[in-house]
């Protein structure tokens, strides 16, 4: 089997995302920017606490808090987080968001290459096989998560790697290199994402279970050695899967123990109570989030499906099993639109088996499947080039300045949040959450006018002409996605952050810095606070957030530093930001920011807070969950 093709697809794939993602979706979202802050514990501490600031993360004794996130995509940006650190050495001020982008953007090229191989491993010719791998990263709405700070990308290329493996060792040409690949990725997707162990054991068990498949010339021979060594050949193979398996499920569940105290226990309280019926129509047929509308290329897995069946039972079943295994789970789940996020984001995990199943589909079958796997490819690239071009963050950050809307009963049944009832009866649903449930705002639609809009030039896009209305009142300082929201359309392409940054970007690794510093003033650890604010100080793009100039002001206070804390808040953007006005009031400053009627309430909070060992950030929490705050 030549190795060109599936290459051949990697790279063609590789070029292609570099020329068509917008960097300006990674590191905006609080879900994917608290991996992150794990990510900078890890890298710069040998750690894993993040600070309190994320809600959904569970608190720990001593100040900190952890992700409840799978770390294993923490692990893997460790790599970008050490690059970012020698980069501001070498350019200080520059953007670390080109490095970061590098992760999703390989780990959906080898997912190409991965699939590409698996298929013509199966049979598939070089055209086919390499049209199955382009059509996983492109025909889908995987193509929407190559500039993510989501683990979308590298949950599909662990996937298919994890099938290549299995094709590999049941097509008779794997060993031990494979087992061990299999296991590798096996236990890397659980590390990234605890609910994948559903999806990879159906196909670890087809690695290991029955009479692997002859595919290639020398099968006879192949056949009578195994039948001299039969003793040996198997066990060895799967030995080799499982010792790779169980060494990263091993450190998965010390992870989960460390951190919540038992299996499973990053979404305590979360539960599967989502009509099950209407989860999966809704992720497969409906306008919003279904799958068909988002990657349709799939309409022809069924089709593949039988024919790998009369091939290889085991292979055939283990591959529906892996991916029924996430789809009845998912539609269940209580937020299973997967929120902030372009097409059924939860469903990642079924698109390579799906798309592979596919692709043999077009490989095998006539003149009539081909022209239906090239129309239907060609739509799923129209359709997800929106997802590019615009990214799901821009979307969600416009539709939130948006009041919430009347949504029908029907339509709201089984919603468990981000719904309420007014006075008068009327049932509202918050604006980002009718992007998953109301058809006039299907985000394919509101892409492409959101694109329209920013080819216009419109500062401030909105769409007053839907049923219900979108109408967005704009804030004064817009945070960065709803900031590239509302800029001009520039094509997106990497390292354009290197040259000249676009409206909106951010800076992972400061953001996560900036974590790890509110983080070691609520664990007293003031000297690593004031080294952290010194670096975000220095020339960045988060050198404009008073929380630096507080942060670094308020460590050296502790420290016995009281002038250098005064210099360090002159260079404060906003002289009257809060945690500014409580650093310098416990300096001897005054309160003149504040209202006169307010100023001897505040002092007292202000000391009440010091008297209590209440650090700078967590005063701050405590006074933004205050009403009217």
């Amino acid at each position: 089997m030549s190795g060109r093709t599936p290459r051949a697809a990697a790279l063609a794939a590789l070029l292609l995302l570099l020329a068509t993602t917008d960097e300006r979706s990674f590191g905006v979202i609080p879900d994917g920017r608290e991996v992150l802050s794990a990510a900078a514990a890890m890298a710069h501490f040998g750690e894993i606490g993040i600070s309190r600031d994320w809600t959904n993360a569970p608190p720990r004794p001593g100040g900190d808090a952890v992700s409840r996130f799978g770390l294993g995509l923490s692990l893997l940006e460790t790599a970008p987080m050490t690059l970012s650190r020698l980069l501001a050495v070498a350019a200080p001020g520059a953007f670390s968001t080109p490095l970061f982008v590098l992760l999703p953007i390989g780990a959906l090229a080898a997912a190409a290459w991965a699939l590409a191989r698996a298929a013509l491993r199966l049979g598939a010719s070089p055209l086919a096989a390499a049209g199955t791998g382009l059509a996983l990263v492109f025909s889908t709405f995987l193509w929407g998560y190559a500039g993510s700070d989501y683990s979308e990308a590298v949950q599909a290329g662990l996937l298919s790697l994890l099938l290549l493996a299995v094709v590999e060792l049941r097509s008779g040409g794997g060993g031990r290199r494979w087992a061990i690949a299999a296991g590798l990725a096996a236990g890397g997707a659980v590390l990234v994402k605890s609910l994948l162990v559903v999806a990879v054991l159906p196909l670890l068990a087809a690695a290991v279970v029955g009479r692997p498949v002859e595919t290639d010339e020398s099968s006879k021979a192949k056949r009578s050695a195994r039948r001299r060594g039969a003793a040996g050949a198997v066990p060895p193979t799967a030995l080799a899967i499982l010792v790779s398996f169980s060494g990263l499920l091993a450190i998965w569940a010390l992870f989960e123990l460390v951190r919540f105290g038992k299996l499973f226990g990053g979404y305590g309280g979360e539960t599967f109570v989502y009509p099950l019926l209407t989860g999966l129509l809704r992720l497969t047929l409906l306008p919003n989030k279904g799958l068909l509308v988002y990657a349709p290329v799939v309409l022809l897995a069924p089709a593949g499906f039988l024919r790998l069946f009369r091939r290889d039972r085991r292979l055939a079943l283990a591959i529906a099993a892996s991916a029924v295994a996430i789809l009845l789970p998912v539609s269940a789940w209580w937020a299973w639109d997967g929120q902030a996020g372009w097409g059924p984001r939860l469903l990642v995990p079924l698109l390579p088996p799906l798309v592979l199943l596919a692709g043999l589909a077009v490989a095998e079958g006539g003149a009539a499947h081909r022209v239906a796997g090239a129309a239907l490819a060609a739509a799923g690239v129209g359709v997800n080039l929106l997802g590019a071009l615009v990214p799901f963050p821009q979307l969600y950050a416009l539709s939130s300045l948006v009041e919430p809307q009347p949504v029908p009963e029907g339509r709201a049944e089984g919603t468990p949040y981000e719904i309420w009832r007014r006075s008068d009866g009327t049932l509202l649903a918050s604006a980002p959450h009718h992007l998953s449930l109301t058809p006039a705002w299907s985000p394919v639609r509101l892409h492409a006018r959101l694109l329209a809009a920013r080819l216009r030039g419109e500062p401030r896009p909105g769409f007053p002409d839907l049923d219900p209305p979108f109408r967005t009142a704009w804030p004064e300082r817009p945070a960065p996605a709803l900031a590239a929201a509302g800029s001009p359309f520039a094509w997106p392409f990497w390292g354009r952050a290197f040259l000249a940054p676009q409206p909106g970007t951010a800076d992972p690794w400061r953001g996560a810095l900036l974590d790890q510093a509110v983080r070691a003033l609520d664990l007293k650890r003031s000297e690593r606070a004031a080294s952290l604010a010194a670096r975000l100080t220095a020339p960045s793009p988060v050198a404009t957030d008073p929380r630096v100039a507080a942060i670094g002001a308020e460590a050296v206070r502790l420290l016995g530093r009281p002038d250098e804390a005064r210099a360090l808040l002159e260079k404060s953007p906003e002289p009257c930001h809060p945690w500014v006005v409580h650093v310098r009031f416990l300096l001897g400053g005054g309160l003149d920011c504040v209202p006169e009627a307010e100023r001897e309430g505040a002092g007292r909070g202000i000391e009440s807070a010091r008297a209590s060992g209440l650090s700078l950030p967590a005063w701050g929490r405590v006074v933004s969950r205050r009403p009217g705050a």
